[in-house]
């Protein structure tokens, strides 16, 4: 488990590597912020699917689709949404700044949930 912490922090801190440091323009003068997260998206989409279609035909699974299409859909879209406003997030914030606020969300349903089951 150390070593899926470990690539998931490296794999962090490249993107913000990406997502900060200016490069220079197809002029080659000015430089500006990378602008196209969503081509970064789709570059880690489409390797996920190229994985995991290779593990399946590896383990002999069954590729037909369980669930109808448009559930997948939208499952789908509101990955890439919320991965897009992570990757532009990150020309505001710092990696760690990111990361403690995506992880401070459960703390308020924690504390709603014990509020509810009147919990100590």
């Amino acid at each position: 488990s150390a070593g899926i912490i470990g690539l998931l922090i490296v794999y962090g801190l490249l993107q913000e590597r990406i997502m900060t440091i200016p490069y220079p323009d197809s002029g080659g003068g000015n430089l500006e912020l990378f602008k196209y997260s969503v081509f970064l998206i789709f570059l880690n989409r489409l390797f996920a699917v190229i994985f995991a279609l290779c593990m399946a035909k590896r383990n002999g699974e069954e590729l037909r689709n369980m669930a109808p299409l448009w559930k997948y859909l939208v499952v789908s879209a509101a990955n890439v949404f919320a991965s897009s406003c992570q990757y532009e997030a990150l020309k505001h914030v710092a990696f760690v700044v990111q990361m403690l606020g995506k992880s401070f969300k459960m703390l308020p349903v924690m504390l709603w949930s014990l509020v509810l089951t009147r919990k100590t």
